[in-house]
């Protein structure tokens, strides 16, 4: 489910006949692959009714919506093994210091520019939550404060580059990206190309100061073996 449950104001849809050709189009949305585009409703006219349609449907798939198209979220067990792992950390930290909330990926936020966006995983400070409170819209206006993104195979560069940029534009503080493959982790500050750092297997994340005091060793991010 995603954060609340209340019905959401619909967003501008806008039209993908704005785009010379379907690889122009493709290419706005970060180089999606073609597979990922939800037909139904078709590209460009999708509103957030027909994200929660489908995040909180019975037929439950995870989609985001870019420039009213419903893009589908990459998944892989690996990739959310390690996004469950580093929530429960995480999440039991931020809880018994009530510094905030933390949720996975069927938390639908609304960005900016009106993207409906699903991170992998979510911190949202106290102090970032409208009079300290959770809101009640199944669609809240409300950047994450912390962005936390495991990177699958099926995601582009473009992707989460516009991805990234949206968060910063939005009001997020911090944004980590996870490399399984890589067992890396590369932590950015703003919309730059560049990460502030990359943090190994030996390293320890930290929160810095988005989520004081929190830290972590990268190699236990990655242990998610029984």
């Amino acid at each position: 489910m995603s954060i609340a449950s209340a019905q959401p104001t619909p967003a501008p849809a806008p039209s993908a006949s704005k785009y010379k050709n379907a690889a122009e189009w493709l290419h706005a949305l970060g180089d999606i692959p073609p597979e990922r585009i939800v037909m139904d409703p078709p590209p460009g006219t999708a509103t957030e009714k027909d994200v929660l349609r489908y995040v909180d449907g019975d037929d439950k798939r995870l989609v985001e919506l870019v420039d009213g198209t419903l893009v589908e979220k990459t998944v892989g067990f690996l990739e959310a093994l390690i996004a469950l792992k580093l929530g429960r950390v995480l999440g039991d930290f931020v809880a018994a210091r009530k510094l905030g909330i933390v949720a996975g990926a069927d938390a639908t936020m609304r960005m900016k520019g009106r993207s409906v966006r699903l991170p992998d995983l979510v911190f949202v400070s106290i102090n970032d939550l409208p009079g300290g409170k959770v809101p009640q819209e199944s669609i809240p206006t409300l950047p994450p404060t912390l962005a936390v993104e495991v990177i699958s195979k099926g995601n582009t560069k473009a992707e989460m580059r516009r991805k990234k940029k949206e968060y910063f534009e939005s009001g997020t503080k911090l944004v980590w990206f996870i490399y399984p493959k890589m067992r890396t982790i590369a932590v950015f500050d703003g919309p730059s190309e560049e990460p502030v750092r990359v943090f190994s297997e030996t390293d320890t994340l930290d929160g810095g100061s988005v989520v004081p005091g929190f830290s972590i060793s990268v190699a236990d991010v990655f242990d998610v073996q029984a």
